[in-house]
């Protein structure tokens, strides 16, 4: 399984985007700005997706980015990426920082969370993947941005 696929209008459906755009390794060149949010986060590298999951046998996203911000900051934030999207404040994507939460909307609203962690990658829990770091650049996620939040 790979990266979430995206809609092609001039293939008429649903493609996986080519290579490989996610690593459970953590990418060299990571800044450690937030060395407990970091660790925290990578622990989980690796956990498999679960729907509703919030555990090391499984995880969804907004399950992910809940444990790991009640674990590393305090914060306790909704299992719900919809609802997420309306905490903090909002960042551009310039602005961008280790922590911030990123979310991404499907065809009608926003169905998906992860967290920046510098360099152009975030790390998030992905149906069919798991935990990963993914480029903020891959195909679908960059067509699906749809905002950041910073919450710390």
């Amino acid at each position: 399984m790979g990266p979430r696929p995206y809609y092609s209008r001039e293939a008429g459906g649903w493609i996986s985007s080519p290579g490989k755009n996610y690593t459970v390794i953590p990418p060299p060149g990571l800044p450690d700005s937030d060395p407990k949010l970091r660790r925290v986060a990578e622990s989980y590298l690796g956990v498999p997706y679960l729907f509703g999951g919030q555990s090391r046998d499984g995880m969804d996203c907004s399950g992910f980015v809940r444990q790991v911000f009640s674990e590393a900051k305090s914060v306790e934030l909704p299992h719900n990426a919809s609802a997420m999207s309306h905490f903090g404040r909002e960042v551009s994507k310039g602005d961008l920082e280790p922590g911030d939460l990123l979310f991404f909307k499907g065809l009608i609203f926003i169905d998906h969370t992860g967290i920046y962690m510098g360099n152009g990658y975030f790390i998030h829990c992905q149906s069919g993947v798991g935990v990963n770091y993914t480029r903020l650049d891959a195909l679908y996620f960059a067509a699906h941005f749809a905002g950041a939040k910073r919450v710390i």
